[in-house]
């Protein structure tokens, strides 16, 4: 039976994986930071990652691009709160091998591991992009930048300050402001708050009011 390694900064997120999780695995480890989580794959060899992407120490999607030159064989499940439409492209893109996102019932993650330990790739239909229906960075403004500063503009849009993110992520302040003032000409935007509403959702069947 496989091993498996549950990242995430909330205990109790994995405690609730680890008990759904428990019929599929031999063992099920947890770590709580990305630093963590180095070195728990370097001393448990998993089979399989379930990883979120809001971690303390490093972002996910960071994390799991470093997963990925590390332990080349381990499977990534990404499991995160995070819109589905922006991050599971990414989450791809960066070498997970699914996306379930928490909003979902827990109960379809034991489902999914098994196919992803089987060799599949799961990612929801319709956040994709296919040969025929591509999504451009002019359609989607957030689809011109990278992961990190995707990363900083979420941080940035939620009330955090630059010296907080750059220790959320380890970088300085410096930096910090470096991609703030990159962001706003990049999204061609004046303030945080115009940043904000690019990443406000959209009321879900409003067409149809």
């Amino acid at each position: 039976m496989p091993v498996i390694l549950v990242i995430d900064d909330h205990p109790a997120i994995c405690f609730a994986v680890k008990a759904i999780l428990t019929p599929l695995a031999e063992t099920i480890h947890t770590a709580t930071s990305g630093a963590n989580a180095l070195s728990a794959i370097k001393a448990q060899r998993p089979d399989l990652v379930i990883l979120d992407i809001m971690l303390n120490r490093m972002d996910g999607l960071q994390l799991l691009q470093h997963i990925r030159r590390q332990a080349v064989n381990v499977q990534v499940v990404i499991y995160t709160s995070l819109p589905t439409e922006i991050y599971a492209p990414r989450a791809m893109r960066a070498g997970a091998a699914a996306f379930c996102n928490k909003d979902a019932d827990i109960r379809q993650l034991a489902p999914l591991c098994q196919l992803v330990l089987q060799g599949y790739s799961c990612f929801p239909q319709g956040t994709l992009p296919t040969t025929s229906v591509a999504v451009t960075p002019v359609e989607d403004p957030l689809a011109a930048l990278s992961d990190r500063e995707l990363t900083v503009l979420r941080y940035l849009v939620s009330g955090m300050s630059n010296k907080e993110i750059a220790s959320r992520l380890l970088l300085s302040n410096k930096t910090i402001s470096t991609y703030k003032r990159r962001l706003l000409d990049k999204l061609q935007q004046e303030n945080i708050e115009s940043l904000r509403a690019l990443l406000a959702p959209q009321p879900a069947g409003s067409d149809n009011d």
